[in-house]
């Protein structure tokens, strides 16, 4: 764990819910999932992401923006982006165990967007693990395969390279791979290999071009060898 901004944001928040209808309803995701967990991958990221269930969403919107409100922290309009003062803003992304596809969640107080495949990735209990301060977040495996499989156009080879790079920490872990086999097990054939394809593309753009400019991954390059070691790892865990 570090000891940055982000990083007290997750347990001030994690504490302060402790009690409350959003106690371990918030799962710590996106680049800022490698201020839960110990690694030497650096995020990058100023940005905080909690996952939250859509369900609650449509239920409680106003409740949560009351409750985040006692904080400190506003609700920017018409967005799921919440501030405060000299603190880190923090985004809320939408999950759904019944409903696998991205979307917007239904009109409220509260909307967030959906994504089908962290509804996916958090059916399987063990992608969630809770620490004694309280937070939660997705486990390491989780959070490589979530990375593995997000497809966006900016900083796409920033998240595989996270991935690979926490691969390549983890490589003797077994148990780790065997979760994310189970994750990838609930995922057709062919948009894993598409996952396996765009993370060896980050990897090789790494390797031609060290100072990796814009790509959002700029100071991944003194970790190759760490990235070339996950890309095995990920190839192990393709063949299963």
């Amino acid at each position: 764990m570090t000891t940055e901004p982000e990083t007290q944001l997750i347990a001030d928040l994690a504490r302060g819910l402790g009690g409350t209808f959003l106690e371990g309803e918030l799962i710590l995701g996106g680049s800022s999932g490698l201020f839960g967990f110990e690694t030497e991958t650096p995020a990058f990221t100023e940005y905080v992401d909690f996952l939250i269930q859509e369900e609650l969403v449509a239920a409680r919107g106003a409740e949560i923006i009351e409750h985040l409100a006692r904080f400190g922290f506003q609700r920017a309009p018409e967005s799921p982006t919440f501030t405060a003062p000299g603190k880190p803003m923090f985004d809320l992304v939408g999950y759904s165990k019944s409903d696998f596809s991205d979307h917007l969640s239904r009109p409220g107080p509260l909307q967030v967007m959906v994504y089908g495949d962290l509804g996916i990735v958090l059916g399987i209990p063990s992608s969630v693990v809770k620490r004694p301060s309280g937070a939660v977040l997705l486990s390491p495996a989780a959070f490589c395969a979530v990375k593995l499989l997000t497809l966006r156009v900016e900083k796409g080879a920033k998240d595989k390279l996270q991935a690979l790079l926490v691969l390549g920490e983890r490589s003797e872990d077994t148990g780790l791979r065997q979760h994310i086999q189970e994750i990838f097990a609930r995922f057709d054939r062919d948009r894993i290999e598409d996952a396996v394809a765009d993370a060896q593309a980050a990897f090789l753009s790494l390797q031609r071009d060290p100072e990796f400019r814009d790509r959002g991954a700029e100071g991944y390059a003194k970790f190759l060898e760490r990235a070339a070691k996950g890309f095995e790892v990920l190839q192990r865990i393709q063949g299963g």
